[in-house]
């Protein structure tokens, strides 16, 4: 066992502490505080009491079972709440798909350079990346499909013109981790998504590429 890890016996200080760092996660808050300040406020007032001398009344064993009961009951609440409340999320982000809009690939790269010109990385690195795989639908070499994913363009990207499978799929990560938060946006990786797309449009597809899918 890990010398860092966290006792597994809490006492209620550590309970009380346990508690606080995970209800101050983004996703606690976003679906309203009411419900959270009850549930906060009964788990508050059961260590009070156990710090009030009603622990010393139940006894060492006593007061442990109490805090380890109410700690997994306040978890157990918790995650029948925010578990949902994560899968609604993600299933809304991928419905959202790749692309905003109808533009063309020419109309995107237009875009990406302006934003590129303004400084806006973010904004330049996920247009140029939908420029790209608009760039590949408009040469047939992949399908546009509803719901469309980044990772899913990537991969029909990397069948028709292996040798770039491995630059495509670096751009979808970039791209859905700047989109979604989880990576900085900087002018390396709007620099990686435009050399990719000119490498794309000097390679010549895979003969038994097949019709795109």
């Amino acid at each position: 066992m890990s010398l860092d890890a966290p006792p597994l016996t809490p006492d209620a200080d550590a309970a009380r502490r346990w508690a606080v760092e995970e209800l101050a996660k983004d996703e606690y808050r976003q679906g309203g505080t009411s419900w959270l300040e009850r549930v906060w406020q009964w788990f508050s007032s059961l260590l009070d009491g156990l710090g009030n001398g009603a622990g010393g009344a139940l006894g060492t064993l006593g007061t442990i079972a109490v805090v380890v009961v109410a700690v997994g009951a306040v978890a157990l609440v918790l995650w029948l709440v925010v578990g949902p409340m994560r899968r609604t999320r993600a299933a809304a982000r991928a419905a959202e798909g790749l692309f905003a809009d109808d533009r063309g690939a020419d109309s995107l790269a237009e875009a990406a350079r302006a934003a590129a010109r303004a400084g806006d990385w973010a904004g330049a690195t996920l247009d140029q990346y939908r420029a790209l795989i608009r760039g590949l639908a408009e040469r047939d070499l992949i399908a546009l499909t509803a719901g469309l994913t980044a990772a899913e363009a990537a991969a029909h990207g990397g069948r028709a013109l292996p040798a770039l499978a491995t630059r495509l799929t670096a751009d979808a990560d970039a791209f859905d981790g700047i989109r979604y938060g989880h990576v900085p946006a900087t002018e390396a990786t709007y620099a990686h998504a435009l050399e990719t797309t000119r490498a794309c449009a000097a390679a010549r597809p895979r003969v038994d590429a097949g019709s795109p899918s």
